[in-house]
């Protein structure tokens, strides 16, 4: 991708939340040289009503300065659902989105393919007010990028047998038999630059999948294109997995013969393939066969390198020499129920693709894996993606362990430059460089973030959760009990609350408040990562100004969206309900709840109730109020309302089990996770 010429300083670190009352999803993130963030995903528009909640989606464009102040926002929206899962931006400031539709109606101009299909493709002026063009695609596309012509470039997965290819390029066949064997290939296409004709376009398939068991030979064989990139002399680059054991890889490629990922060249003419290669060759076999090494994301310099990242369980990977970790470090067995745990990857492939300039695995014990990679001025390079491995690298982390990491290799893949952890949804979906070095990062329900590769990290929030359970997000409803994570926000050593005499929860904790639109709130527990807090019951607004001081330190502004419920039920760490049976003993899978007996669980997140006696204290007695339905086979609400002895905020629900014991709670239209609770039937 071009960007423009400006040049940028460094810039405060920042942290926001696009989306509002509704869902948001990031498809990626990019920046340009003056240091904007550009984002592009998809949004809810309309979803059915509880208990069936199908959703629609529209796709959309944000920018933000690089305060984070949001200076641009559009839509595409087709009348169906349409989310952008890529983007880039040209030298010109243009912008480019592309992804999935199911609109019969999209906005058309100058297109492609005026016929409704599975893909589109959108350009747009540099502040969104034109429309340049916008095409349906015969496929969906999962990524893009554009040279310094304006030239287009987009790849993604097809099965369809009459998908284009020119001449000079591979044309691997396609079959369709349904229900069981359906042939699909990676494209690779380079549109012109008014989106109105095709220059080049191949596809790669292959036809064998590798299995070895009885019926292998009537499944589908799957090659699937993730990931492209352009060099300097406009070269394409694009990669992906494939299932297959008959890639059409070229004469000389590192690795002809396996399944896993690959990468692929085609030269600046749209004449031929330079290389195609696969990164490894081991695959697991039970039942069916699963490639043991998948690409997510690719990066390519100047000089014709590709850097490829992803996800890998085979531990004859080819990490080299001299890597910055060069065994595999998970278990290496695998079972009828799935592979074994991943480690990330880094490979960076030289311009022939004849041979690795270095490889690295980079995980623990427990499942890594990356899905988006860039690289900087320097050469550095950088990853983001999801970790379940404590001892994961965290050199410049301000969490013990997060969910979500960003992590940087010297450019000789020998040595880290940088590794964090971060709350898990805040910044794994896609990260970005821009000229200064400054990461741009998002998480892939709508947190955006810069962040400074060295020095202590500026003090903010970083995200906002439902305490009980659910994601990182920036939306807080009323009398919801939140954790609030951040760079320390908070003291070194944690501090619980404890009530006063008359049962108030303290508004300063340790050194610490936190202000919702100037007031001080209840806390519950302070930390320098996270503060457990109770929200105020109303709001004149749909959003709300949040700051924490700590210890005479006040952070940015943090503006979340409110909303009027978001209902959870507390969680142990195996994912079922913090729950007592009727007889007063904890419900736990050696001590399950007999089906048609009372069991009491915890929520929070219900929105406004009748709490007004309670607010901003500890529950003395029980204190009926209406706030919730129970979805779950033949169960039954018994009670609801204040829990004794807990905070203001945080509902007892005594349920009479039904038939099973996966429960879920609504409070008008929002619907909490399902949660399972121990049952016998």
């Amino acid at each position: 991708m071009a960007i423009c010429s400006i040049v940028a300083l460094p810039a405060a670190e920042f942290t926001t939340y696009i989306g509002n009352a509704t869902d948001h999803y990031v498809g990626g993130v990019v920046v340009d040289a003056a240091g904007n963030t550009f984002i592009a995903g998809g949004r809810v528009y309309a979803e059915g009503a509880f208990p069936y909640s199908d959703k629609r989606f529209e796709a959309f464009i944000k920018k933000l300065d690089s305060t984070g102040k949001t200076v641009l926002f559009t839509i595409l929206n087709g009348g169906g659902s349409d989310a952008a899962s890529t983007l880039a931006v040209d030298a010109a400031g243009n912008i480019y989105i592309a992804g999935g539709t199911s609109s019969s109606n999209l906005p058309l101009r100058n297109p492609l393919q005026a016929t409704p299909g599975p893909g589109f493709l959108a350009k747009y002026s540099p502040d969104a007010s034109q429309l340049i063009f916008s095409t349906y695609f015969p496929a969906p596309i999962s990524a893009l990028a554009v040279d310094g012509s304006g030239n287009v470039y987009v790849c993604g997965t097809t099965s369809s047998p009459t998908f284009p290819v020119t001449a000079g390029l591979p044309a691997s066949s396609l079959v369709v038999i349904p229900p069981l064997v359906v042939i699909s290939g990676a494209f690779l296409t380079k549109i012109s630059a008014a989106g109105d004709h095709i220059l080049y376009s191949t596809v790669i398939a292959g036809q064998t999948p590798d299995c070895y068991r009885v019926g292998c030979s009537v499944r589908a064989a799957n090659t699937t294109g993730d990931a492209i990139g352009l060099d300097a002399a406009g070269n394409a680059y694009f990669a992906g997995t494939t299932d297959s054991s008959d890639l059409p890889t070229t004469p000389g490629a590192f690795v002809q013969k396996g399944t896993g990922a690959f990468v692929g060249k085609v030269n600046a003419a749209g004449t031929a393939l330079s290389y195609l290669t696969l990164i490894g060759a081991g695959n697991y076999d039970y039942y069916i066969s699963v490639p043991a090494t998948r690409a997510s994301a690719l990066a390519v310099d100047d000089a014709g390198n590709a850097y490829l990242t992803g996800a890998t369980a085979d531990p004859k990977f080819p990490a080299t020499a001299g890597a910055y970790q060069t065994t595999y470090a998970g278990s290496v067995s695998a079972t009828p129920f799935g592979l074994p745990p991943t480690d990330a990857f880094v490979a960076k492939i030289n311009s022939t693709g004849s041979g690795l300039a270095w490889a690295t695995f980079i995980g623990g014990k427990l499942t890594d894996t990356a899905k988006s990679i860039a690289l900087d001025p320097s050469g550095n390079v950088f990853i983001a993606g999801i970790t379940a491995s404590p001892e994961f690298p965290n050199q410049q982390g301000w969490m013990m362990s997060g969910g979500d990491f960003v992590l940087g290799l010297t450019p000789a893949g020998s040595s880290l430059l940088y590794s964090a952890q971060y709350p898990t949804g805040t910044v794994s979906q896609s990260v970005a460089v821009d000229p200064t070095g400054t990461l741009h990062v998002a998480g892939p329900t709508g947190l955006v973030s810069t962040v400074t590769q060295r020095g202590s990290p500026l003090m903010r929030v970083f995200g906002i959760a439902n305490a009980a359970f659910g994601p990182v997000l920036g939306r807080v409803a009323p009398f919801e009990v939140v954790s609030i994570y951040g760079p320390h926000i908070g003291p070194a050593k944690p501090a619980s609350f404890a009530p006063d005499g008359s049962g108030y929860v303290p508004r300063s904790l340790a050194g610490v408040q936190v202000l919702f639109d100037g007031g001080a709130v209840p806390l519950l527990y302070v930390s320098d990562s996270q503060i457990n807090a109770v929200v105020p019951r109303g709001f004149i607004s749909d959003s709300v100004r949040v700051q924490i001081t700590s210890n005479g330190v006040t952070s940015p502004d943090f503006v979340a969206s409110v909303i009027s419920a978001d209902p959870q039920i507390f969680q142990n760490p195996d994912g079922t309900a913090a729950a007592v049976n009727q007889d007063g003993s904890i419900n736990s899978p050696d001590n399950p709840a007999a089906v048609g007996s009372v069991v009491a669980i915890w929520a929070t997140g219900a929105g406004v109730l009748d709490q007004s006696p309670l607010d901003g204290r500890i529950a003395p007695s029980a204190y009926f109020f209406g706030c919730c339905e129970v979805a779950g086979l033949g169960s039954t609400i018994i009670y609801e309302g204040a829990a004794p002895g807990m905070v203001a905020g945080v509902v007892q629900i005594n349920v009479q089990l039904g038939r099973n014991g996966t429960i879920q709670i609504s409070v008008g239209s929002k619907l909490s996770g399902p949660v399972r609770i121990n049952f016998k039937p």
